[in-house]
């Protein structure tokens, strides 16, 4: 699978937070010693293109640093990284509509971000305004979020779309405090505290099911590795080996290109050997 990925996104950081360059860097590092070097770059999504998915008054707050969210950093050029980022977003979608998959490393991520909102480390919606951009070319596309937070931000900007289906596997009553309820298109699987893999792959047995229901012409996957038992955000209990068999298990139910983009997970120790495994086990599969 093809990575894209620019050190350029590691320019920005913000003391003490979370969503660190750090992070994605642990995933760089692991890849390296791995043998995985070879990444792709890309260039910052037009405003054109964010208009798509986003307000006019939302990209320019973002532009010009007019906002406040306590978790969501006012930072100086943000509007340069996120629109980056979306670029990222779309250039892994561009693949997968050539019938290749791949990841987009990116930060900062996305799914939390709506039409007129951001929130949760997120500016603009990665895998929406990749989205958006596929749909020009195809019919229709499953969003499985993988995240261990749940995709509000996706789920907003997609619902009641005949052509889009979405899904979020995420820890209920835990930030953003959304996703409690199925509705239209929009399915949502919000698990317990403590939810380990053997019991999580029930639900993403029927979220795959679902997918090949709607019969999709590319997924797009917001993943994040907060659903590990170290990240200090949330109380899942996923291990390292077990992204390796959730690989596994999506990459041999989907037939389709699929394109991926790097959502949360914020254990610096445990994210470089879980996005590894999970690159192995897609990798065996397809």
């Amino acid at each position: 699978m093809e990575i894209f990925f620019t050190k350029e996104l590691l320019e920005y950081y913000e003391p003490g937070h979370p969503e660190s360059p750090e992070r994605v860097q642990a995933i760089i590092d692991f890849l390296e010693k791995k043998g995985r070097s070879n990444f792709l770059s890309f260039g910052s999504a037009q405003e054109s293109i964010l208009l798509e998915v986003h307000s006019r008054m939302h990209i320019d707050a973002v532009k010009k640093n007019n906002f406040f969210d306590p978790d969501t950093p006012n930072i100086p050029d943000i509007f340069k990284f996120a629109s980056l980022s979306a670029g990222g977003a779309l250039a892994a979608a561009q693949l997968a509509i050539d019938k290749e998959d791949a990841f987009a490393l990116i930060r900062p991520p996305g799914h939390h971000a709506g039409k007129d909102f951001l929130g949760g480390f997120c500016y603009f919606n990665n895998i929406a305004i990749a989205v958006q951009h596929c749909l020009r070319s195809v019919k229709k596309i499953a969003i499985l979020d993988l995240d261990g937070h749940h995709g509000n931000g996706t789920e907003s900007i997609f619902k009641d779309s005949k052509n889009v289906l979405f899904i979020s596997i995420h820890q209920a009553h835990a930030y953003p405090w959304t996703g409690v309820m199925s509705f239209s298109n929009c399915y949502n699987f919000p698990v317990k505290k403590g939810t380990g893999f053997p019991d999580y792959r029930i639900f993403l047995h029927e979220a795959l099911g679902l997918i090949n229901r709607f019969g999709p012409d590319i997924v797009g996957i917001s993943l994040g590795f907060d659903t590990h038992r170290n990240d200090p955000l949330l109380d899942l209990n996923f291990v390292d080996s077990d992204y390796y068999h959730m690989a596994k298990m999506i990459g041999r139910s989907i037939c389709v290109p699929t394109f991926f983009v790097l959502e949360g997970g914020y254990d610096i120790k445990s994210i470089g050997n879980s996005f590894f495994c999970f690159l192995s086990g897609w990798e065996k599969v397809r």
